[in-house]
């Protein structure tokens, strides 16, 4: 609670269109439209939460500006009452109409916690609509109370995955609130106030009078750090009157209010609306206090019950304001300084004393704003003294290490605010390049400045020292001492001077990155997500550093023979004090000579990772094979378990894939690991495939991305038009234009168009340079949308009609425009090579057929069928190198297709190909428009303006050329993929990319629309190849080459009167397990590959036993039972070969928590590999297994996703998530049987299966029978220029999506 000394008005700022803008209005249901209501409200500093109508909730979250939704399922029905926790994990509870409840686990990006949504029910206790709810402190108690007055106590255990509820208290009439605090639950109902002490489960009433008369009055604990017996509560009274009561229900005070009530109340200021808020307002009676809660400093009280809301001082028995007659508050919440309130069917207002930018970037706002690249960032280092720095700093990562937050809060509340915004993983809008909010700590740094300089003048000489001496430093300061020991005493003595260099040499580093030095930066591709340390969490990027050392640091001289303990406070601490926001950290490997051509670039994540724990650097320098020195043998340039690793250079060899670009052929792991020591280290970025960096955009939102073959052109909400070079280092943004509404550029840089605001008008830029002055002629008025190729401007006019203009270059930069007949509005146009492809205002596509140089414009538009085929629905196109198109659809998915050239614009394939972005460039329609009112806030800081009007003009600004201004979010150039999510910040693929096809294969002889349960792929037994075994029901089941799948699908007779549960198969027999737990084994041969007839196998061995799951290898079978134990056998026919062993082996399965067995047993193909699932959906993988050991030794839990099913291939693992998802498990390898990390693909299937050679197949969610088919994109520039170090892990690189 603040104390504030002077006055303070609370009033609102600012509606939140971004809140509303977010949540539907209107859903479809079959063939009824319904009217979405919003009926409940719960807020705190991080998310809003919001019930409504249709049982869906829906969690805005404050520092992604991101919405969540989560629904109930079964029938949909009013959300009645939500509430949110923030302590270790981020918690919603969510009550309904009908009784039930749902406590939600939310994902959360932070090291250590909760990565997998999980979701708990409270079901059969409640009959009746949930009134109230009250989490305990830590998450581990909620209670819940109904308008029967019934209360449930819900005990949750988030480790085990346990919610166990029982009947604790019932009351005679609805429960109206509910608090709890040091194990006393304080319960309000319609008739009176009580407390239930939960340990002793007794009940005693506050205060001895009963109430005169029955309503909704509240009562709630004054928060404050204090035992049990010293809890102190408000309980609202009839009359206008307030009790403060202790925790044995002792009236201490009675606060009668009438007479602070008599002066009237000073209402809270409401920002206009189109019409009045007290519409329909009703005239009251008389005055009633209702629920309350504590709010804002001691002494304060927020009242209110569906007619009003007051805010009352106790200590002065004053109203401080409210609001009164308006009628119909649905929900009341309240944050330490704001007040949000739902008023009728959808209104959400925020009541505060500050606008809400404000409360989020108070730690960095002074130097968020400011867009000069030239300012000093010294200013984002305040501390006593060097010294003074380093120790909070490192007292700062032993915080995060121990992941005590409230540590890091006692140090400092700046410290807290500034580094909330970056353990999210995503930076707010407002991460300057400069903003090193991570190291933000109070205080002033009187001589850092001198320091700097130096630094800074000797830096271009001698890149590699400057690294080295870093590394250097960060290795002295934390030898010999433990991290959280340093809390408290300065850095050692002997370290004095690294330790003191350490942050201005960092903070430095970034600005380097600034000044546009080549500093090539390259994706967070690593395994850090996946350390055991981590608990397979990812980690934010800000706390991060690289793989590979050995590459990253040639000849590393003293220390290679030296390795340093490993232990995980050093690596978070380097990572830490060697990150900033722009966070590349790369150094330079070679001279000033060739910066540019030999750079050593590092990507962001983690050092390796070694018995459990991370290697530090010089460890590493020690261990990693040094390709430039020897060439390492054939299979240590192999460590990979799977030679099509995407990540590695040669492109994937699965039979169903084909290479977009045949320009310069791919080298192999062998061929890689062949070259000099010139090439020492030299990785260039097209090496990796799906690697993805961030980059923060350099204004207020991202309008439009457009980029040539050597700039990038960003254009903000505000009209500001920035240029930057292509990032050989971080970008250098520069400021090149105002008002402009959209821009083009050719794809050769040679032209560069935009449309200005308000006048449309459009001009083209006379000679490009980015410094000097330019001359802008007026190329055309009313133009909404142009696209450039190298020679002619496609103009959509404001009228809708189409233009062109011919024969442009540098000295002729526009030309006489000719009207082109199209048959429908468009939006979008993007021309290149004498290919044209057009987006309607329908979202469909279209392309220009006969267009070549002779004649540019073309002789008719075809709709693209392909697009109508696939129902794909655009939100921009581009054209891109190599002859293809890309498109970002309405669903942020990325798609792209081949071929494209003036023959054929529309291209070899007959499909879309889909690319992986994950989830996390999120594009939706709304999001343009929140990222306006939350740019709203940065400006109005900056401008010192009141926040609501500036929201008033970029609204109108945005309104009146929204149905104009077409967002062009994707850009392709020879150096990389671009894309935005129209928020403030975008992401690059320099490397190859792989599309994704699911393609529907109906057999010979089947029904298109037949609808497949199950698909199992196998060996064949004729040949090389797979065979794949299919059924409809538990009843049929036939087979079919997986080579040959279109022909017709030999049926298999099932055994009379048998339903099959589950099928396993190799080579040379198929197991079948039928709902009794009878095994049935049939034999397959060439001369017969899909059998002669089933033989029941004897399982009296086993006894009571019930099989659940079979799995087949090439010789061995595993087996699942009811109770989870696991069974092992040898040879796969029904007589045991070898008759001196049992025929089956009991394998002890791993240990798990009481409730919790083993389902499935999933074996490869080779019997190398056994995983199992169980009931929870934890995925396990058996280790030790050898041949001379083929039962394994040990299990281990594999992290990071939950599978309802798993496919093995000869090398490598592929789950489906409950949800349809598909991943790959990257990095197994017989040492490393569990692999190092996860990665998903497009596709959502019902039932997946893969054959040895890693092809995958799947029944999709209608029942298709469908075959997983790859391209590969990749740049032909990589190839041909550049030369390659042998990678030792080809797959220790990560492909995530990072904000730099």
């Amino acid at each position: 609670m603040a104390s504030i000394s002077e006055p303070v008005t609370f009033r609102e700022f600012c509606p939140l269109y971004y809140l509303l803008n977010a949540i539907p209005t209107k859903i479809q249901k079959g063939f009824r439209s319904i009217v979405v209501y919003l009926t409940a409200l719960d807020t705190n500093g991080d998310y809003i939460a919001v019930g409504s109508s249709i049982g869906m909730l829906y969690l805005y979250c404050r520092h992604l500006n991101q919405m969540r939704k989560y629904n109930f399922e079964g029938k949909t029905e009013s959300i009645t009452v939500v509430k949110l926790l923030s302590c270790f994990d981020d918690l919603v509870a969510a009550g309904t109409a009908s009784g039930r409840v749902a406590v939600f686990q939310l994902v959360s990006s932070l090291p250590g916690r909760n990565k997998q949504l999980r979701r708990f029910d409270v079901t059969g206790i409640h009959k009746n609509s949930i009134t109230a709810l009250a989490w305990s402190p830590n998450g581990m108690k909620l209670f819940s109370g109904d308008d029967k007055g019934k209360i449930v106590y819900s005990s949750l255990d988030l480790d085990q995955g346990l919610c166990n509820s029982q009947l604790v208290l019932e009351e005679p009439s609805s429960i109206v609130q509910l608090d709890y605090s040091q194990k006393v639950l304080l319960v309000s109902t319609l008739q009176r106030s009580l407390l239930f002490y939960t340990e002793e489960k007794s009940v005693r009433q506050i205060g001895t009078q009963p109430r005169k008369s029955t309503g909704k009055f509240g009562a709630c604990f004054i928060p404050g750090l204090c035992k049990q017996s010293d809890l102190t509560l408000y309980a609202s009274r009839p009359g206008l009157r307030l009790w403060k009561a202790d925790v044995h229900g002792t009236v201490q005070a009675t606060f009668i209010l009438k007479d602070a009530f008599a002066g009237g109340v000073k209402p809270f200021e409401l920002h206009p609306r189109l019409e009045s808020p007290n519409r329909g307002s009703c005239s009251l009676p008389e005055r009633h206090l209702g629920l309350v809660s504590c709010f804002f400093q001691e002494g304060w009280v927020l009242s209110w019950n569906e007619y009003s809301i007051y805010l009352l001082d106790t200590v002065n028995q004053a109203t401080i304001a409210g609001l009164e007659g308006s009628g119909d508050i649905v929900s009341v919440s309240c944050t330490e300084n704001e007040i949000f309130f739902l008023k009728g069917d959808r209104n959400i207002i925020r009541i505060s004393s500050r606008p809400e930018g404000l409360t989020s970037i108070e730690g960095g706002s002074r130097s968020t704003c400011h867009s000069s690249l030239e300012s000093t960032p010294c200013s984002e280092f305040p501390g006593d003294s060097p010294q003074s720095l380093n120790t909070d700093l490192l007292s700062m990562t032993s915080s995060v290490l121990g992941s005590s937050m409230d540590q890091l809060s006692a140090e400092s509340p700046d410290l807290e605010s500034g580094f909330s915004g970056e353990v999210n993983g995503v930076p707010q809008e407002n991460t300057d390049p400069e903003t090193f909010n991570v190291l933000e700590v109070p205080g002033s740094v009187p001589d850092s400045l001198a320091v700097e300089d130096d630094i800074r003048a000797e830096m271009p000489h001698c890149h590699y020292a400057y690294g080295q001496e870093l590394l250097n430093g960060v290795r002295e300061a934390v030898r010999g001492s433990d991290v959280t020991g340093l809390e408290d005493e300065p850095c050692p003595a002997d370290d004095g001077p690294y330790s003191t260099q350490i942050p201005f040499q960092e903070q430095d580093s970034s600005l380097r990155v600034q000044d546009g030095e080549d500093v090539q930066p390259i994706g967070p591709q690593s395994t850090f997500c996946e350390a055991p340390l981590l608990n397979s969490l990812t980690v934010p990027s800000s706390l991060s550093l690289a793989p590979s050392a050995g590459q990253w640091l040639p000849g590393t001289g003293a220390d290679e023979g030296s390795p340093v303990e490993p232990s995980q406070e050093q690596d978070v601490l380097t990572s830490m004090e060697a990150s900033g926001h722009l966070s590349t950290n790369l150094w330079h490997a070679g001279t000033d000579d060739d910066i540019g051509q030999k750079e050593t670039p590092i990507s962001e994540r983690d050092l390796g990772s070694v018995g459990g724990q991370l290697t530090p650097v010089s460890a590493l320098a020690a261990s990693t094979p040094k390709p430039w020195l020897e060439q390492p043998p054939r299979d240590q340039a192999l460590t990979s378990s799977d030679e099509e690793d995407i990540y590695a250079h040669g492109l994937p060899s699965s039979s169903s894939e084909t290479s977009v670009t045949e320009l310069g052929p791919s080298r192999s792991q062998q061929d890689l690991s062949r070259l000099g020591a010139d090439d020492a280290g030299l990785l260039k970025p097209d090496q990796f495939a799906e690697s993805w960096m961030g980059y923060s955009g350099p204004g207020y939102g991202i309008l439009s991305l457009v980029v040539s073959e050597k700039y990038i052109w960003c254009l903000d909400y505000k009209g500001g038009l920035f240029c930057s070079a292509l990032p050989g280092a971080g970008l250098r943004w520069q400021k090149f234009e105002d008002a402009v509404q959209q821009v083009a550029v050719s794809p050769s840089g040679a032209l560069l168009w935009k449309i200005e605001q308000k006048s449309n008008r459009a001009f083209a830029c006379g000679k490009v340079t980015i410094k000097g002055k330019r001359h802008w002629y007026e190329a055309l008025p009313q133009a909404v949308f142009v696209a450039l190729s190298d020679d002619t401007a496609w103009i959509i006019r404001t009228s809708g009609d189409l233009y062109l203009q011919t024969g442009l270059s540098v000295d002729r930069p526009c030309a006489r425009a000719v009207k082109v007949d199209c048959p429908y509005p468009l939006s979008q146009i993007t021309a290149r090579n004498n290919v044209v492809w057009a987006l309607t205002e329908q979202r469909a596509l279209l392309y220009r057929e006969g267009v070549s140089s002779f004649c540019p414009e073309g002789e008719q538009w075809k709709c693209d069928i392909i697009s109508e085929r696939q129902a794909l629905e655009p939100v921009c196109i581009t054209l891109g190198d190599q002859q293809t198109l890309w498109a970002l659809d309405i669903h942020g998915n990325l798609w792209f297709r081949t071929g494209i050239v003036s023959k054929t614009p529309q291209g070899d394939d007959d499909h879309w190909w889909q690319v992986s972005i994950t989830d996390y460039v999120v594009f939706d329609q709304c999001s343009l428009f929140q990222t306006i009112i939350h740019a709203t806030h940065s400006v109005a800081t900056a401008a010192q303006a009141p926040v609501e009007k500036v929201a008033d003009k970029l609204r109108m600004a945005f309104w009146s050329q929204q149905l104009q201004c077409q967002p062009s979010l994707l850009g392709v150039n020879n150096s990389g993929v671009w894309i935005s999510s129209g928020k403030n910040e975008f992401h690059v693929a320099k490397g190859s990319l792989i599309g994704t096809y699911w393609n529907h294969v109906v057999p010979r002889g089947t029904a298109s629309a037949t609808k497949w349960a199950f698909v199992l792929a196998s060996a064949a037994p004729t040949k090389e190849g797979s065979f794949l075994w299919l059924c409809q029901s538990s009843k049929d089941l036939c087979s079919v080459s997986a080579q040959s799948a279109q022909s017709r699908p030999s049926t298999v007779q099932l055994p009379p009167d048998a339903e099959m549960r589950a099928y396993a198969a190799c080579q040379d027999a198929l197991w079948a397990l039928d709902s009794l737990g009878q095994v049935f084994i049939r034999t397959l041969s060439k001369s017969c590959p899909t059998g002669m007839h089933w033989t029941r196998l004897d399982l009296s061995q086993l006894g009571a036993v019930k099989l659940t799951s079979l799995a087949c290898g090439n010789q061995h079978i595993w087996a699942c039972d009811s109770r989870g134990g696991v069974y092992f056998r040898v040879g796969t026919q029904p007589l045991n070969p070898s008759l001196m062993l049992p025929a089956w082996i009991m394998i002890e399965p791993p240990v798990q928590p009481a409730g919790v067995n083993l389902v499935s047993v999933h074996s490869s193909p080779n019997d190398q590999m056994l995983w199992v699932l169980d009931s929870r959906w934890n995925v396990h993988v058996r280790t030790g297994i050898t041949e001379e050991m083929p039962v394994g030794t040990a299990w281990e839990q594999v992290p990071g996703l939950q599978a309802c099913q798993l496919a093995l291939s000869t090398r490598t693992v592929w789950a489906r998530c409950p949800n349809g998802d598909l991943a790959r498990r990257y990095g197994i390898t017989d040492k490393n049987p569990a692999g190092d990390y996860w990665k998903k693909i497009p596709g959502s299937v019902a039932c997946c299966t893969v054959t040895a050679s890693d092809e995958l197949w799947a029944v999709g969610p209608p029942g298709y029978l469908l075959r997983r088919l790859t391209k590969t994109f990749s740049h032909s520039h990589g190839t041909q220029k550049s030369s390659q170090a042998a990678m030792p892990h080809p797959e220790d690189l990560e492909d995530e999506w990072e904000v730099i």
